[in-house]
């Protein structure tokens, strides 16, 4: 491997971020789904049970490909009504018995609604949460377009 050389400016060892982090205003966004990962609760009475880290990107004036993120559980338990508003959302029923649930790959890329609130992060320091979802108030059509997808013929 050849020697790699870089060119550092005194204004980025300065830096202490790689962009504008600042919590978008409280409201309902339309939104896909731009990464999933499957992972499990790591304290408290759920430790050990499944749930999915799911990172949405926002669409819309002012909030165009910001980021909000939320856990999904996968098991039933006094937070099961995020799972249950997660999957409506997205047109999936859950009804009485076994359940399967969709890969990580199945969800990236879909359209949502997500509603968003500001809490603050473990330094006091304002920060977004996801308080909920809705079906997005836009078609999965014009969301997929504001996310730069393009149909091929009458398909995206």
């Amino acid at each position: 491997m050849s020697v790699l050389k870089l060119n550092i400016t005194q204004e980025a060892l300065d830096s202490t971020t790689g962009g504008d982090y600042t919590p978008v205003p409280e409201g309902s966004y339309n939104a896909t789904i731009y990464e999933v990962k499957s992972e499990e609760v790591r304290s408290g009475d759920n430790a050990g049970k499944p749930r999915f880290n799911v990172q949405f990107r926002l669409s819309g004036p002012g909030v165009e490909n910001r980021r909000v993120f939320s856990y999904v559980p996968l098991y039933v338990a006094k937070d099961f009504w995020k799972t249950k508003a997660f999957f409506s959302s997205l047109g999936i029923d859950m009804e009485v018995g076994s359940f399967t649930v969709p890969t990580p790959d199945q969800l990236a890329g879909k359209a949502i609604g997500v509603r968003v609130k500001i809490g603050v992060d473990q330094e006091g320091k304002p920060k977004n949460e996801v308080g909920g979802f809705d079906k997005p108030t836009e078609d999965a059509a014009s969301l997929l377009a504001s996310a730069g997808a393009k149909p091929v013929g009458d398909v995206w």
